[in-house]
């Protein structure tokens, strides 16, 4: 077994699933292709299994293009009524309570099935869970569990399976050498119908002119830092319509020279978002940066929510930055 063979599922965690009935599943706040879409499949498996009532919930926003066409399926407060069979949660691709927001002080005491590939959700010892840090998405641990419990992937679930593959991976830019079985287990979806021109598209079109607009204003806001190897930009409250992050990423990155990003997001008063990105030949773990600032994610992706003014916060991580960095 090499670093990226997935385990199988533990017992105790199919034996949970087996014998019960009722489900709710939540993803983190402000879910991204594969949050959503390891939900949606999730949430079919258990209907194969004949559970009574599965429930998704997520607190959004459902700020990226790609998920506003699957908000309506998304329950955005858990209500009694949902509680009332007292189901089993499963929360996925995230491993701690805070990162599902307000609906956490709901839940907390649900028994809770943990399925994730965050390198953070190792750090909360969860009875039940299975968490796998080299898989390239939790949609690939979703199918892996598909297949433990020989459940057919249908061609509708096939093509979510692979979008949330396909986001996680930047559509296949972040797979390490020697991963060939997230390949392999992309091809299987392939196979069974996903389709990866279709993905390739939602990925990639249907942005308004005014998305193009502010991706020029961050480019133009950019300032060099760590030897002109970290690339910062901020996207301000006063800026109207979506935040093209994705966008600016694959852009700075491309840059010569630049290894890492830090993009500020002011998200409402002295309250700030900070997006993180590294190059694949960085050496710098982003999600240990970012949990400095009680965050996490991903060594090369990661993310954090800092109180303060956008100043204030710009000004403490960029020293800190620029103490640290070495790549």
């Amino acid at each position: 077994m090499n670093n990226y063979d997935f385990p199988s599922f533990d017992k105790k965690v199919i034996d949970l699933i087996l014998n019960n009935k009722h489900a709710l599943i939540i993803g983190h706040k402000k879910p991204d292709g594969d949050c959503f879409s390891s939900q949606i499949s999730l949430k079919y498996l258990l209907e194969q299994l004949n559970y009574e009532t599965v429930v998704m919930a997520n607190e959004g926003p459902f700020e990226r293009a790609e998920s506003k066409a699957v908000e309506h399926l998304f329950e955005r407060e858990i209500t009694d009524d949902i509680l009332s069979n007292n189901p089993i949660l499963f929360l996925v691709d995230c491993g701690e309570l805070s990162r599902i927001g307000s609906l956490s002080h709901k839940v907390k005491d649900l028994t809770t099935i943990v399925i994730d590939h965050h390198q953070t959700s190792l750090n909360v010892g969860w009875q039940y869970s299975y968490i796998f840090t080299n898989s390239i998405s939790t949609t690939q641990l979703i199918q892996k569990l598909y297949n433990d419990l020989n459940i057919k992937i249908s061609e509708e679930i096939a093509q979510n399976l692979f979008f949330g593959f396909a986001t996680d991976s930047g559509f296949f830019k972040f797979i390490s050498k020697y991963n060939g079985n997230a390949i392999k287990m992309a091809g299987e979806l392939v196979e069974k119908g996903a389709d990866p021109r279709l993905t390739f598209s939602m990925m990639s079109g249907g942005r308004s002119f005014d998305y193009v607009k502010n991706l020029s204003k961050l480019i133009d806001r950019t300032v060099f830092v760590c030897n002109n190897q970290v690339a910062t930009s901020t996207f301000y409250l006063s800026d109207e319509y979506e935040s093209p992050s994705d966008s600016y990423y694959a852009q700075l990155l491309s840059v010569e020279n630049v290894k890492a990003i830090i993009l500020f997001k002011e998200v409402e008063n002295n309250k700030v978002e900070l997006g993180l990105r590294a190059n694949y030949d960085c050496s710098f773990d982003m999600s240990k940066f970012a949990a400095i600032f009680g965050g996490g994610g991903h060594i090369k992706a990661s993310g954090a929510t800092i109180e303060g003014s956008i100043d204030e916060v710009k000004t403490k991580v960029i020293e800190t930055i620029e103490k640290l960095f070495t790549c």
